[in-house]
């Protein structure tokens, strides 16, 4: 029992760092994606949110030219 609560745990931690590198990567707030990465079971929804936002980073550059 113990393994499998550390895996879920594990898994948990993966899919926080997940959300935070996405969030980096697309220009979106890093920290408040992070925080909403640490709720159980609504990481899973943080992830697949921010796989389909379009990226800020490269609009900008776009808008800018």
């Amino acid at each position: 029992m113990f393994q499998f609560i550390l895996f879920l745990s594990l898994v948990h931690c993966l899919i926080t760092v997940q959300c935070y590198r996405c969030a980096k990567q697309k220009g979106y707030p890093t920290k408040l994606f992070t925080v909403l990465g640490f709720i159980p079971y609504f990481n899973l929804v943080v992830w697949v949110y921010l796989l389909f936002l379009p990226n800020i980073m490269s609009q900008s550059k776009l808008s800018s030219t």
